[in-house]
């Protein structure tokens, strides 16, 4: 069986979200080429109060693109369930899953970003608990009967959801942890673990072996979504020269210290130091069909994922057009030698 691949279109319009109906249209477009080139899935990621337009509501954008698609799966990545009234999300996504006819899939965190839970009034130290308790009621709305959960935060009381979600249990719940608890959070209650993005081979298989051992405590069938920058061009060369977006943002993520310390990182002081080259090493995905392929059997040995996601486009680039041109190789030349 072939590796699924599932995409992570960029979601921002900087600088001032100028743009951003054209960007949905975008969106859309790339879903559907990416459901013409063989990808799997397609996702969306959630933050609030951004300049860029960055767009607020993973839920609502997965039915959306659903709508526009028909076999590919859609849903978040990650949703910021410590925001949400757990009855209404479960409303949403079941409304979703039965339009999508069961293409829908949950993955969901904690947070980390303070404006994110001002904009809703939510304490972030409450984060890790509503999150739990939001896995919980959404597992139990699902059912379909009616039932009461002893919340902390919400008053649920012989509360009946409806429609049932398609899918017979509900959604897949995923969950990205990139911590001791996360690891562990993941690993008890949640159908899958989404591996930190920006991290070195040596440190993803550290935590992949953390979360698979929580999992296999708890009577869990282990499911690892193996998530990745991808540069892919017809030669190594190529990737070079386009790489500025996506080293903006891996120069972002070193800053502000989300980089765990590796071997990589050894000479790197400040982000400026940080090349295409050092994030090359078995960290991003980069080069030609043939050399994103070698990488890739290379996780698959190392870490073994049972699903691998990617995101092709930063903020700043490519083109919506040199975009579309990416999906489509990756999808001609790689996804079917997975």
């Amino acid at each position: 069986m072939s590796l699924p691949v599932g995409y992570f279109p960029c979601t921002q319009d900087p600088p001032s979200g100028a743009n951003v109906a054209r960007m949905i249209d975008e969106i859309v477009e790339q879903a559907q080429v990416c459901e013409a080139s063989g990808f799997e899935g397609f996702f969306f990621t959630e933050h609030h109060q951004q300049e860029d337009g960055y767009l607020p509501a993973p839920v609502l954008m997965s039915g959306l693109v659903g709508m526009k698609t028909e076999r590919i799966r859609v849903g978040t990545c990650v949703l910021l369930a410590p925001l949400y009234h757990p009855i209404r999300l479960a409303e949403d996504i079941a409304v979703i899953d039965q339009a999508t006819k069961g293409r829908m899939v949950v993955a969901m965190g904690i947070g980390y970003q303070p404006p994110d839970f001002d904009a809703f009034g939510v304490p972030i130290s409450e984060r890790a608990r509503r999150t739990e308790e939001s896995i919980d009621i959404l597992r139990q709305a699902w059912s379909g009967e009616p039932f009461s959960y002893p919340s902390r935060y919400h008053t649920i009381e012989n509360v009946r959801v409806t429609p049932t979600a398609y899918q017979q249990t509900g959604p897949p719940i995923w969950f990205a942890g990139w911590s001791p608890p996360g690891l562990e959070r993941a690993g008890t209650m949640a159908d899958g673990w989404i591996a930190d993005p920006v991290q070195s081979l040596p440190v993803i298989k550290e935590f992949t072996q953390g979360y698979r051992k929580a999992a296999e405590t708890h009577g869990r069938k282990p499911f690892v979504c193996l998530m990745r920058d991808c540069v892919i061009g017809d030669s190594y060369e190529e990737c070079v020269a386009k790489s500025d977006p996506t080293m903006i943002t891996h120069r972002f993520y070193f800053e502000y210290g989300a980089y765990v310390q590796d071997e990589y990182l050894a000479d790197i002081e400040k982000p400026g130091d940080l090349s295409f080259e050092v994030a090359a090493k078995n960290r991003l995905i980069a080069g030609s069909p043939e050399e994103c392929l070698d990488q890739l059997q290379m996780w698959q040995q190392e870490i073994q994922p049972d699903y691998l996601m990617l995101r092709m486009r930063q903020p700043g680039g490519p083109s919506h057009e040199e975009n579309l041109r990416d999906i489509r190789l990756f999808g001609e030349k790689v996804i079917p030698r997975l």
